[in-house]
């Protein structure tokens, strides 16, 4: 390969050598041609025949010159394709020597590995069996041993045609690899783990009764409006709802009052309130806004009364 790959170099080189002459040689042909053109036009025709001749020998002697080079060219180029595809081929009958050779390194691995397993399946097997009793275990038996004989079988078959023995009139594939029959076995693709998005963190929607800042779960400062919808964390948004601050979406104040401000905000007003460092009333019971918000009417409790029971005495 090495020897093939100086002699297509060298040709390279000698075809760029021609092609750089062979473009001078058919430069100075053009300008022959022009000067013989001129003469012909502007000279006395009669009175400078040696000019002519002279002119005309240049022309010739410009054109051999050019036609040499081309067919050298010709030449070097048909010489240039003949070694590329000698080279290619003897590139890949590396590379299908190279992979066949692989091919039965890995299948020497596979035999080494065959006995292995089919001792480890045997010994597992065993051990299970002295749990005959328990009917799960006697499943994993009857599947060890049915497993190991078809893979023992299988492998059989697998290695002697991967082999490249003939079976059933059937090349092996290390054989049909080595020899340019079968492809050469692709790569092994490389498998990829797709990230698995994270849930997004649990958020609730209510509605501001007053304007107030919070942080989202990225920990950037959001501006709720006043009677506006605002969606934030859940833990803000039950704690803007116990001080009064907003209410649930389904109170009857939304559809009253949503959007009335109109859009005079700004978040940096006095009376705005922050959701994240505001104190909230400690020693107070805690009302569920979900209730509250029902309007449910207590039922009046009976006043207490006394009654008397006779019991027997002893």
């Amino acid at each position: 390969m090495e020897k093939l790959e100086a002699e297509l170099a060298s040709l390279r080189t000698r075809a760029a050598a021609l092609n750089s002459r062979h473009s001078a040689a058919e430069a100075a042909h053009d300008d022959a041609k022009a000067k013989l053109q001129r003469h012909h036009l502007d000279a006395d025709l009669d009175a400078d025949e040696k000019a002519r001749a002279k002119l005309e020998t240049a022309v010739a002697a410009c054109a051999v010159t050019r036609d040499g080079y081309a067919n050298a060219l010709v030449e070097v180029q048909a010489k240039i394709t003949d070694a590329e595809q000698k080279l290619a081929a003897e590139r890949a009958t590396v590379e299908r020597k190279a992979a066949s050779e692989k091919l039965a390194s890995d299948l020497d691995a596979v035999e080494r590995a065959l006995p292995d397993y089919l001792a480890a399946g045997k010994r597992f097997a065993d051990a299970l069996e002295k749990l005959h009793f328990h009917h799960e275990s006697g499943a994993m038996v009857r599947f060890i041993c049915n497993t190991a004989t078809q893979v023992e079988v299988a492998a059989g078959f697998a290695l002697v045609e991967l082999r490249g023995m003939v079976v059933a009139e059937v090349r092996g594939m290390v054989v049909a690899v080595r020899e340019g029959v079968a492809p050469i076995p692709a790569a092994q693709p490389v498998t990829t783990s797709v990230p698995i998005a994270e849930p997004s963190p649990p958020t609730q929607m209510i509605f501001m009764m007053k304007s107030a800042n919070f942080r989202d779960h990225d920990g950037r400062i959001r501006f709720a409006k006043q009677f506006e919808d605002a969606t934030m964390p859940v833990t803000t948004a039950q704690r803007a709802l116990r001080m009064g601050v907003a209410v649930l979406v389904t109170d009857p104040k939304r559809a009253r009052l949503r959007g009335t401000r109109g859009g005079d905000f700004n978040p940096r007003a006095p009376d705005v309130i922050d959701l994240d460092v505001v104190e909230e009333p400690k020693n107070l019971p805690h009302f569920d806004p979900v209730p509250r918000s029902a309007n449910f009417t207590p039922l009046p409790t009976a006043e207490p009364r006394t009654i008397l029971i006779d019991v027997p005495r002893s």
